[in-house]
């Protein structure tokens, strides 16, 4: 069950809302984590036992380093078993067929694959129960003994799938002091107006254009202009944009409904002025994990040595390329990075452009890397990741535009012009501009309440009607 089925929207998030509002206190958190517990049985009834049994260990190596805290080698020795615990079962579910299958190629051998399916949100879980317990041993997290709570960080329905990769303390309802809920319809007005907007990027925009990238990245070859490959590179870059920022939306605004924080992931990504920038405002808290348990702990940029910091750099990249897929393209797209922002680091680029053309000409530049690393992110394997790329720079036929481009373009016109838009603070600068005036304000919050809630039930017929694509983000 995804947050953009018809029975999710209609029954199960419906029934969460009103059941919670009824609820008393004591029982609010005891309702969430039931619901989250049904979500994840619908979702992945296969895995639901394996889920259970992560959710003990957990909570119980939480209590254990709690109360060794004092104790401090015991403390390492529990926080590094249950690190160890998590990794050890995204590994085997996430890495085991990868890791056969290049021996097999490697090797000769001929072990058989397991062909293992991977359980929902593992690689998200996995995440945020090591920052809960590794900030229960750096003393972030005080209150081991509150089970129903940390069981629902974990598994919490709204995030479970794919993020935001929120901490222990923004699951504490931000309504009331001291983690008391108090029902507050503001929250859940506002919750539910973020909520239409991630829904409406996903289902108007990045289900769209992923009609354009499904065809562009699997056609052959021989059948691409120039043209044809630099529309799907563009459009995938979008795509992607509007299916995890509209998720993220949906995450946080379903987490207002409720009363509980949730962090921000997206901020305008492709306004950046640097590859090293655009990693600050994309998929802010996955960087910010990698910031906090793995660059900080190794020194971060506060070492000696130049080899040690781009070391730094290359194991949160390397890990970055892998978290993300057991596939070589993944690797190869996260050394990419490393490469580029390692390079702004050694060279402090773009910060020692003085002249404004220069800081423009190296955000081009920056879009283009990032473009094409989507491209290597995108494809079915490294090398057709490179060969769509050298089609984006080169054209055997010498063919930089045919019919089904033009077709596409033509067809999609309004789609990709609104999707290029948004994916810059148009409407942010608008806003600012009308807000000058009571009236301006008034009438601006008018008119995009109307717009959201017609395009919201424009995609609630899309959905009815069965066209709709699972979120992207779901399979890292």
């Amino acid at each position: 069950m995804a947050m953009t089925d018809v029975s999710f929207l209609f029954f199960f998030l419906p029934a969460v809302i009103f059941l919670y509002y009824l609820a008393n206190e004591k029982a609010k958190t005891y309702l969430l984590l039931g619901f989250s517990l049904l979500f994840y049985s619908c979702g992945s009834p296969k895995y639901f036992t394996l889920l259970l049994i992560s959710l003990f260990f957990n909570i119980l190596f939480g209590m254990g380093i709690g109360i060794c805290r004092k104790k401090n080698n015991l403390s390492i020795s529990l926080l590094l078993i249950g690190v160890l615990y998590n990794v050890s079962i995204l590994v085997y579910y996430k890495y085991f067929d990868f890791v056969l299958w290049n021996m097999n190629q490697l090797l000769g051998t001929e072990f058989a694959l397991r062909q293992l399916v991977l359980p929902l949100g593992l690689s998200f879980f996995t995440f945020k129960a090591i920052s809960y317990l590794a900030d229960v041993y750096a003393g972030k997290v005080t209150e081991t003994g509150r089970i129903a709570q940390i069981a629902l960080y974990l598994s919490f329905f709204a995030q479970i799938q794919s993020g935001p990769l929120s901490r222990y303390g923004d699951m504490y309802p931000v309504s009331t002091k001291k983690g008391r809920h108090r029902v507050c319809y503001t929250d859940l007005s506002e919750g539910i107006y973020r909520f239409i907007i991630g829904f409406n990027k996903k289902i108007l925009l990045s289900n769209v254009l992923d009609k354009i990238t499904q065809e562009t990245f699997s056609a052959s070859s021989n059948e691409m202009s120039v043209l044809f490959v630099w529309l799907g590179a563009i459009c995938y870059s979008m795509q992607l944009f509007f299916d995890f920022s509209g998720y993220s939306d949906m995450a946080i605004g379903i987490s207002r409904m409720l009363g509980y924080g949730c962090p921000e992931n997206f901020r305008y990504p492709y306004m950046t002025a640097s590859i090293s920038e655009f990693w600050r405002r994309w998929h802010i808290t996955l960087g910010a994990w990698f910031r906090d348990y793995v660059y900080i702990p190794l020194g971060g940029s506060r070492v000696k040595s130049k080899c040690r910091l781009y070391f730094n750099l290359f194991a949160v990249w390397i890990l970055t390329g892998i978290w993300h897929g057991a596939k070589w393209n993944f690797i190869f797209w996260g050394m990419g990075y490393f490469v580029f922002i390692a390079f702004e680091k050694g060279t402090g680029l773009p910060d020692r452009f003085k002249s404004r053309f220069a800081k423009i000409g190296y955000h081009i530049f920056s879009l283009l890397i990032i473009n094409f690393q989507w491209v290597i992110f995108r494809a079915n394997g490294l090398q057709a990741g490179l060969e769509y790329i050298k089609h984006m720079i080169y054209s055997p036929k010498n063919v930089l535009a045919d019919a089904r481009a033009l077709f596409l373009l033509r067809d999609y016109a309004p789609f990709i012009l609104v999707a290029i838009l948004l994916c810059f603070p148009v409407i942010p600068a608008i806003q600012r501009l009308l807000e000058k005036t009571k009236m301006g304000t008034l009438l601006w919050n008018l008119a995009l309440v109307a717009i959201n809630i017609v395009l919201f039930i424009w995609a609630l017929s899309f959905v009815v009607a069965g066209q709709n694509n699972p979120f992207t983000y779901a399979n890292f």
